[in-house]
């Protein structure tokens, strides 16, 4: 884990809310919703994006449609946002609407991941590893893992 700054963190989101907003005005996305579950090495996503279609202008969820490297961008604000001693979040949910382009998140850094297949004692030692967590901030489904 590298050193926290909150110039990282900030790079890290901005990179994040640019590439979203840059794919949705090209691909004409009026909205998108990024979920990350992670532990360890392992990242699961689950995305939808709205888009307008037909005349009405009605619009459609499409599940799973947004690209890998926004993806990895949204891997890279947990990753920046690790504190040493407190670790990292394991559940990160970021959005996006076009009528102001402005990215909402919320994190929980105490999630227990629900990965496909299940997370496994490797992967949490793996997580504390990367991103250290003092006893009191170690959630009890990570230390009943170990």
């Amino acid at each position: 884990m590298s050193e926290w700054s909150f110039e990282t963190q900030m790079q890290a989101i901005e990179a994040l809310s640019s590439a979203c907003a840059d794919w949705m005005r090209s691909a004409r996305v009026e909205e998108v919703s990024i979920e990350l579950q992670a532990v360890g090495k392992r990242i699961a996503a689950q995305t939808r994006a709205l888009r307008s279609s037909g005349l009405l202008r009605r619009g459609g969820w499409e599940e799973n449609t947004v690209p890998r490297e926004i993806i990895e961008h949204a891997a890279q604000v947990r990753v920046a946002m690790a504190r040493p001693g407190g670790g990292a979040w394991t559940k990160g949910l970021f959005t996006m609407n076009k009528r102001d382009y402005q990215l909402t998140s919320d994190f929980d850094y105490d999630h227990e991941p629900i990965l496909n297949p299940p997370y496994t004692s490797q992967d949490v030692a793996d997580e504390l590893q990367f991103f250290p967590r003092d006893p009191r901030a170690t959630p009890e489904w990570m230390l009943q893992s170990l």
